[in-house]
């Protein structure tokens, strides 16, 4: 396929050396490192494009170790094995959901190995670490809400404290699910940007994302994460409460996809979908029906019946 050209490797560096030189501002930046990797491999093929991957991250690395920022490069290296698994699946033509399964697998590893190694280093528990830091941001918050200079009636302090202990009661015990959602999430952005750029460039090669569909079987999660919520208790009311937030997030990528497909199938102006966007981006119950939607395209197969007319 051809080694990929200097101005590429240079862009490709840039884009991993960004989170390491200014964390603050392109911290976020983490979050998308696997398209990189997976356009790459899958433009100049395993083995070139693997060199060259290699080439950058090398220089990269040479450049955070003197800046002593390694530990923020190692954290962006836990992105590369998600893409070159994406690579794997998407050479081998599986299907989204499965390449999806195998990402979050690999993710799930990676993220694990650095925050076990990180925590020995340092001595601590990131796990708790990130409890307490929530707890206490909460403190800090309804101390300064509460104090006079904020100018609060006592009214709207006391509702304050209310909500703020309710959520400092309800965090941990759905940390579980919120950290099992950011894997989801990110593994989904991924593939999303990662299958949008090789359709510009090559081909999708998850085809296009409104034929994107979750296993049939997978319904039973919600369903038994609901009954664990409704008749549980303890441990197994907070499990439930965890595997439905996973549930919602996996519907709305699913309901994304129905949504997405009958627009298409109406042939809605592209005006007319960004005002639809921009609409559900605003209305906070919007993510909850897209993933009723979703959930809907199981039992009523939405999607075909658009065809069909």
């Amino acid at each position: 396929m051809g080694s990929i050209p200097p101005v590429q490797l240079v862009g490709l560096s840039i884009v991993f050396f960004l989170p390491v030189v200014a964390p603050s501002l392109f911290g976020w930046v983490n979050g998308f490192l696997s398209v990189p990797v997976l356009y790459v491999l899958l433009a100049y093929g395993y083995a070139s494009g693997g060199a060259s991957l290699r080439v950058s991250l090398f220089f990269v690395g040479i450049a955070s170790l003197l800046m002593q920022r390694l530990d923020i490069f190692l954290f962006t290296l836990t992105m590369v094995p998600l893409g070159i698994s994406l690579h794997a699946s998407a050479s081998q033509r599986e299907q989204a959901a499965t390449s999806g399964l195998k990402g979050v697998f690999v993710l799930t590893v990676s993220w694990l190995i650095f925050w076990t190694g990180f925590g020995i280093a340092t001595d601590t528990n990131p796990y708790v670490s990130l409890i307490k830091a929530l707890d206490l941001g909460f403190q800090q918050t309804l101390a300064l809400y509460s104090s006079k200079d904020a100018g609060l009636t006592p009214e709207m302090v006391y509702n304050l404290q209310i909500l703020t202990n309710n959520l400092r009661e309800t965090l941990p015990r759905l940390m579980p699910g919120l950290l099992a959602s950011a894997v989801l999430i990110t593994v989904w952005v991924n593939m999303v940007l990662g299958n949008r750029l090789m359709a510009r460039t090559h081909a999708a090669p998850w085809g296009f994302y409104d034929t994107w569909k979750l296993p049939e079987q997978l319904v039973w999660l919600p369903i038994a994460a609901t009954v664990a919520a409704m008749a549980g208790q303890g441990v197994i009311l907070d499990t439930g409460l965890n595997l439905l937030l996973v549930s919602a997030i996996l519907y709305l990528f699913q309901g994304l996809a129905v949504l997405f497909a009958l627009l298409k199938r109406w042939r809605v102006p592209a005006f007319a979908r960004a005002l639809l966007y921009g609409f559900l981006l605003i209305q906070s119950y919007s993510l909850l029906l897209l993933a009723v939607l979703g959930l809907c395209d199981v039992w009523f197969n939405l999607r075909h019946k658009s065809n069909e007319r």
